[in-house]
């Protein structure tokens, strides 16, 4: 039986198909992206210097709809203050939560509502709180059924230790009920 979920989505135009960090991407839809190169599958062992990434990046903004968008410092508040809201509104208890540069880990116990429905919730609630028109998420969501204590656990382990690994530091979020030690 499911007792979790771990939900990962990601900010417009950071996490592209052909990423070379990798991805979880079958199809490249958009033909200029698909030119710069293939999908790399899955993540790449090793990971790519930041200076392949931004050479990356450089290339492949100007194919883009509209320009990526980057959370910061500033912005990682107003996401939070989003995300506690939906945890609020529809009373669920989130364990874990990294809110990354272009992504975001959420650790979600089960609720009555179905993952991507809060995914949903979480995003909508997040570009609300961020003042924008035109939403800074891409479509959809990477998402692991969570059926095993350990297995949550090890989850919320990871999504604990994402920010710190990153140079982000340490994140503490008063909508999160950490899992007891």
């Amino acid at each position: 039986m499911i007792i979790a979920y771990h939900a990962i989505f990601t900010t417009y135009g950071t996490w592209l198909p052909n990423d070379p960090r990798g991805s979880f991407s079958k199809e490249i839809y958009n033909a200029e992206l698909k030119a710069i190169g293939e999908i790399k599958y899955l993540r790449q062992n090793p990971q790519p210097s930041r200076r392949v990434l931004q050479r990356f990046w450089t290339t492949s903004a100007p194919k883009l709809s509209r320009a990526p968008y980057f959370i910061n410092d500033s912005t990682r508040v107003l996401v939070a203050q989003g995300f506690g809201d939906v945890v609020e509104r529809l009373d669920l208890t989130v364990r874990a939560c990294a809110i990354m540069n272009d992504h975001v880990h959420l650790l979600v116990m089960r609720s009555t509502h179905r993952i991507e429905y809060l995914v949903g919730q979480f995003k909508g609630a997040a570009t609300h709180a961020l003042q924008r028109r035109q939403t800074p998420w891409t479509r959809g969501c990477w998402k692991v059924f969570i059926n095993d204590e350990h297995i949550l656990r090890a989850a919320a382990n990871y999504i604990v230790r994402n920010p710190i690994v990153a140079g982000l530091g340490t994140q503490h979020w008063d909508f999160v009920t950490p899992l007891d030690e």
